[in-house]
């Protein structure tokens, strides 16, 4: 049954982003505008664009309701992968600032002499973008539909489209100051929707007690056997990796007007990340909770936080729950459509058409979010996996094709150019044909396994292809 309140606020909710779009549209008139912001984000709008884009569904969806399923051990094996995945980029933002590139592909390019690196980093970051994209259509469906009763056929295509006009009208332009809408109603209201469920279950100790008396594994470090040590070490790697990886963190930090700003922006930022990830953390054991205490079995964790919006809270608490929630998720929606564009533009296109205008290049980026962004939707629709699978999926790919050769790329120049590629390739493909098969190989982690070919790749090749860095590397500021 359709709720007309609920889908109501959704209905002016798009009405907004879309009002968003069409004057970013009207700010957008280079290719460097549509791409990086004209490179003039500042620091509170870079901020907030950083946190939004950071808490999508699987946040809102996927770890809450992960977390009423296994417990806070999720903190550790997730939040925590995050957390030290901001502190590094922190450390490295000044070196990615320097080569004064636009994407992570042209950045491993440079760095490694070899201008192949673009599309073959192009196809991992294009492929991390469009399962990303999958999984926040998926979670903005699955809510949307639960609260509003609306078919879920229908409202994937329907957010899918709303997106992709007003990041296609826009880009980055329309996605920053609709993440710093989005990015602060977001924290505001879901903090004050934790403070809620943790009153109203009679206080964060007894809210604790009770979701140990539904399993004490809830409450353990290390869970009751869904984490072990070595999975929640490959967990912190994995999630660590996303983050210094994610094409939108890097074109953010090449959009921010100076090395002041890009600083403050990973520093604010990660404190009010670190904070909102303990937040989202405790909606989810308040959630285990309280559909335990109403009588409620969700058998899929996505539904679990929509479930109780229904039938636990009342219909204004409801609403401003749906507000806070559809803006971490969306925000995320269209920072990944947009990394689209700029992916198959600027590291696939014009490595096989170069020297194209800046005009031509504007029109690819706007014509390709749209195709692969209604491709997502199209696969959104029957969604292959739960979100939380989905995002460990391409945790695994980002981390195990990009992670250490890329931070060995900016660190030590002494690496041949074709050991690094090689180590991209090879550990991405062990990660991800892992994961794919199973997920561990002799009780190995997908992300470990990967991570450890990409090691010996270029171990074996510092020895076969050991060259000295010469004079001309020696005054290079990235050496």
């Amino acid at each position: 049954m359709v709720n007309p309140v609920y889908l109501g606020a959704f209905i002016v909710y798009l009405v907004l982003v879309l009002a968003i779009g069409v004057w970013g549209y009207t700010k957008t008139k280079t290719k460097d505008d549509f791409w990086v912001y004209g490179r003039n984000l500042g620091k509170w709008l870079a901020t907030w664009s950083l946190v939004a884009n950071f808490f999508s569904a699987v946040a809102a969806i996927g770890v809450i309701g992960e977390t009423s399923k296994t417990g806070y051990a999720i903190l550790v094996g997730v939040n925590f992968g995050l957390a030290l995945g901001i502190s590094g980029l922190y450390f490295v933002s000044h070196k990615i600032r320097a080569l004064d590139e636009v994407t992570l592909s042209d950045i491993v390019a440079n760095v490694t002499g070899r201008e192949y690196a673009r599309p073959v980093t192009g196809v991992i970051l294009f492929s991390n973008a469009w399962v990303y994209l999958i999984i926040q259509l998926v979670g903005a469906s699955v809510l949307v539909t639960a609260i509003t009763g609306v078919p879920y056929r229908y409202m994937v295509w329907v957010i899918g489209i709303v997106f992709i006009l007003y990041t296609v009208l826009g880009g980055l332009v329309s996605v920053a100051w609709t993440d710093l809408a989005q990015g602060t109603v977001m924290v505001a209201l879901m903090t004050l929707t934790a403070a809620y469920l943790v009153v109203d279950l009679g206080g964060f100790t007894a809210m604790n007690t009770q979701f140990a008396a539904i399993d004490a594994a809830n409450v353990e470090p290390l869970g009751g056997g869904e984490y072990t040590l070595i999975t929640i070490v490959s967990s912190i790697v994995g999630f660590f990796g996303t983050i210094f990886t994610g094409q939108n963190v890097i074109i953010r930090i090449n959009a921010t007007k100076d090395i002041e700003t890009t600083k403050f922006h990973l520093a604010a930022g990660g404190v009010i990340i670190g904070s909102f990830l303990v937040v989202t953390t405790i909606l989810g054991a308040a959630t285990g909770v309280a559909l335990d205490n109403a009588g409620h079995t969700v058998a899929n964790p996505d539904k679990a936080f929509p479930v109780l919006i229904t039938q636990y809270m009342p219909t204004t608490i409801g609403t401003i729950i749906i507000l806070g929630i559809m803006s971490a998720i969306l925000s995320t929606t269209d920072t990944r459509l947009h990394a689209l564009g700029v992916t198959l533009t600027r590291d696939i296109y014009d490595y096989f058409r170069p020297n194209t205008s800046d005009e031509h290049q504007l029109k690819i980026s706007r014509a390709t979010t749209i195709v692969f962004g209604l491709l997502a939707t199209a696969i959104g629709a029957n969604p292959p996996g739960t979100i939380f699978d989905l995002y460990s999926f391409r945790a695994v790919l980002l981390t195990t094709g990009l992670l250490l050769p890329v931070y060995v790329a900016l660190y030590w120049r002494g690496f041949d150019g074709r050991v690094i590629i090689a180590s991209m390739v090879l550990g991405g493909v062990f990660g991800v044909g892992t994961a794919l098969v199973g997920g561990t190989v002799m009780g190995v982690p997908a992300t470990l396994l990967g991570v450890g070919v990409a090691a010996l790749v270029l171990l074996s090749g510092r020895v076969v292809l050991y060259r000295v860095p010469t004079a001309d590397q020696s005054n290079d500021p990235q050496t």
